[in-house]
């Protein structure tokens, strides 16, 4: 069989790794089984000058990644040239073209992304809370790699998202990415129960976590172990550590993606429906590296307090239950926690104190004896210190 010969667009960003990838992968397939002319559209200058207009006017087909400016001609990019076939490969397009004839989708599926950021993370150990990071605009793709990321996660652990507040969704037409504020950042992170996992839904973003825990001191991976995905070796190879990060399989989008179009400019009945493409691949780098002896002597201390912090236990109590000097018990819990061991036994103590506020009508004095405070008027302190009220101010505002 001859190879297909075809007038094709390709307007795919290059500043990327991603769009790189893609654009790899496009010409995997057109060297191979096309004779197709190519004209390559990668930046958005090329959108508001009119050159993809102009493209389009003796085009066949459109592999179309770029969504800038694609909104204000979108109907009449397809109505004005009715023999053009569109294969869309970027999720800001699928309301645009989706349910066009001649249009088709396909997208990185980014659910499944989540999820394995989610399953490396518990391959890991025990982390004492989970976060996600988007950038200061929702896009699509990262809504989605939340939802799975939010999926995979072992139950009942706390999952934090930056920004907390929901920051505002992107349109096709978002030219550049807001800047994430490093203050708000660095609140979050030094938030979050240590150990903790951060997720960033993309490079860019993680290589920020990474940024601002050095600003502020948070020990990475110590204190929190951070991944990225698209795997950009620009970003990774110089971050601080360096980035682990998920290869996406953007090389074989843009290689389905040609092949779908080959099949529109053939009319060989390609699929109907939007296709979404899975595969990831971890490259660990110093950002997530473990360090499995600290991990599993704290992830046992922790679970000895949890479960006897109330019976009015002590540093010495833990240290000898894990067989270990107190010093190098409050070594590795600092380098892993962030924390010193006694914090941790007060926390458990305070969160039983507040639960306990809220559930029962036991008086504040016995309240205090359940958890193992002996001293009422320590407690007191020690509740207004944290909770900013005191327990009879925080008990009046559950009610």
């Amino acid at each position: 069989m001859q190879p297909s010969k075809a007038n094709v667009v390709v307007a795919i960003p290059t500043n990327g790794n991603d769009g790189r990838e893609q654009l790899s992968g496009v010409f995997d397939f057109v060297n191979s089984h096309t004779n197709w002319t190519i004209q390559i559209i990668n930046t958005r200058t090329d959108i508001v000058n009119g050159i993809l207009e102009s493209a389009l006017k003796n085009a066949d087909g459109l592999l179309l990644a770029i969504s800038y400016g694609i909104a204000r001609f979108a109907d009449s990019l397809i109505n004005e040239n009715p023999q053009l076939k569109v294969v869309v490969t970027n999720d800001h397009l699928v309301p645009l073209f989706a349910k066009h004839p001649r249009c088709r989708t396909f997208l990185i599926d980014s659910v499944s992304v989540g999820r394995d950021a989610a399953h490396y993370f518990s391959s890991l150990g025990r982390f004492a809370s989970y976060g996600f990071v988007h950038g200061a605009i929702r896009y699509p793709w990262s809504v989605e790699r939340e939802e799975g990321f939010r999926s995979a996660l072992p139950r009942k652990t706390p999952l934090y998202i930056f920004p907390d507040k929901k920051s505002s969704d992107a349109t096709q037409d978002d030219a550049v990415t807001p800047v994430i504020s490093h203050e708000e950042l660095g609140r979050w992170l030094e938030g979050l129960p240590k150990p903790a996992a951060v997720f960033g839904a993309n490079d860019l973003f993680a290589s920020e976590v990474l940024t601002v825990c050095s600003q502020r001191g948070i020990r990475v991976p110590q204190q929190v172990s951070v991944v990225g995905c698209d795997n950009d070796p620009l970003v990774c190879g110089n971050a601080h550590p360096t980035l682990s990060s998920f290869q996406l399989p953007f090389r074989d989008l843009g290689y389905r993606a040609a092949q779908v179009l080959d099949r529109l400019l053939l009319n060989r009945n390609p699929p109907q429906h939007t296709v979404r493409i899975t595969g990831t691949r971890l490259f660990e780098r110093g950002s997530s590296a473990h360090i499995p002896p600290a991990t599993a002597l704290v992830e046992k201390a922790r679970t000895y307090i949890a479960e006897h912090a109330c019976e009015g236990i002590r540093v010495d109590d833990v240290a000898a239950h894990i067989g270990v000097s107190r010093s190098l018990l409050d070594l590795r819990f600092r380098q892993v926690c962030g924390k010193a061991v006694l914090e941790d036994i007060l926390d458990v103590r305070l969160s039983e104190v507040k639960r306990l506020l809220e559930k029962t009508n036991r008086t504040i004095l016995q309240i205090g004896l359940d958890c193992g405070f002996n001293d009422p008027d320590n407690l007191k302190r020690l509740f207004k210190k944290r909770f900013g009220m005191s327990m009879r101010d925080y008990r009046a505002s559950k009610k």
